[in-house]
């Protein structure tokens, strides 16, 4: 007995196949976006700066912070102004200096007993508000804060110090600049895309606290770029997690297992040594000479330019594949301007290997 196909049948193939060519042509628009599709890996120790580079490209390529998510950080920024005067409180007390003025130790018990210190509307409680101005105002308090780097005081502290009574006041709205400057955690795999000319760049911020390292396998795959990021300025510093490790020392090890891994063999690599306002504070102003930390520096203190290139020379030399080239570049992440400048620089080296690669030079 035949198989009868009244009229809906063709009705149903008709709409099989409008359905298939929509799949069709998505896949292919897929594909052709992924061909100008360059993934970049954000590598590095924790507080390197990597979380500033992916808010400044936000800043630079995604017309800034909405009014709304410049709003969500101002938790975030009265913790770290709270954070940071209770860091220099206890400062002070390892370099045993007191208050100048006696009264405000009263303050000083309530920032450093301060459990709930913001009300429902994400500001500070006023007696929270009034302690804090009034230890900036001690000139003790600003003496520990200028030796911070005497207990590894946070880049952070003095930029929110300064703009204390801005930050404490009740209609406080955080600016692009003290979203630059907050310091947050990254926990997990964070990607941020943008566009650049006809290229589609997709930026992975992973965690750099060794807890987080693991994670970093499940993004190796396709990555056309490593980022690698260091603090210049953690030469004189250790670990949070390790107080026995010095930072820079930490940041050689992880750049060597980064740049000589199997994944990354054909992959560009390229070297951020970021923070050099802070390095160059340090050597000029603080006598935080390089001498006392890498012993094999020769080079004359106070020199900046020749510490600087100490420092990038020990990373290059890390890399044990000749072939392999590793692009360098001294930055400041907080600096929107030098940030567009430099990721320019990488943008046009990235499509200069890719033509290479493809033999179209």
């Amino acid at each position: 007995m035949g198989l009868c196909l009244g009229p809906d049948s063709s009705a149903e193939q008709r709409q099989a196949r409008l359905h298939s060519d929509r799949i069709d042509r998505a896949l292919y628009e897929h594909a052709k976006l992924e061909m100008n599709a360059v993934k970049i890996l954000l590598l590095g120790a924790a507080e390197s700066g990597k979380s500033t580079l992916v808010k400044q490209m936000k800043i630079i390529h995604h017309h800034g912070f909405t009014e709304e998510e410049l709003i969500s950080f101002k938790p975030a920024v009265l913790d770290n102004l709270l954070g940071s005067m209770k860091f220099v409180l206890q400062g002070m007390g390892l370099l045993r200096i007191n208050l100048a003025n006696p009264k405000n130790t009263v303050h000083a018990q309530t920032v450093l007993s301060c459990g709930r210190c913001i009300d429902e509307d994400s500001a500070l409680l006023p007696f929270v508000a009034q302690a804090l101005r009034c230890l900036w105002a001690d000139s003790q308090v600003k003496l520990a804060t200028s030796r911070g780097y005497e207990f590894e005081l946070n880049d952070s502290a003095h930029y929110f110090f300064l703009n204390m009574s801005r930050i404490t006041a009740p209609a406080y709205r955080p600016t692009q600049t003290d979203v630059l400057r907050v310091r947050l955690r990254t926990s997990g795999i964070i990607e941020t895309q943008f566009k650049i000319r006809s290229l589609v760049i997709r930026l992975y911020d992973v965690g750099g606290q060794r807890a987080e390292r693991r994670k970093w396998i499940s993004c190796f795959e396709d990555v056309r770029t490593v980022l690698f990021v260091t603090a210049l300025s953690g030469y004189d510093m250790t670990l949070l997690e390790d107080p026995a490790a010095n930072r820079l020392q930490e940041s050689f090890k992880l750049f060597s297992s980064i740049c000589n891994n199997i994944f990354f063999r054909n992959t560009s690599m390229i070297l951020f040594l970021n923070k050099i306002d802070l390095f160059q504070e340090k050597i000029l102003h603080l006598g935080r000479h390089l001498r006392h930390y890498f012993a094999q520096y020769r080079g004359a203190d106070r020199d900046v330019d020749s510490a600087a290139r100490f420092i990038a020379g020990q990373f290059l030399a890390l890399n044990r594949s000749p072939a392999k080239l590793v692009y360098h570049h001294f930055t400041t992440a907080t600096d929107t301007s030098n940030i567009q400048v430099v990721f320019q620089v990488v943008i046009d080296t990235i499509v200069k290997e890719n033509l290479e690669a493809v033999s179209l030079l």
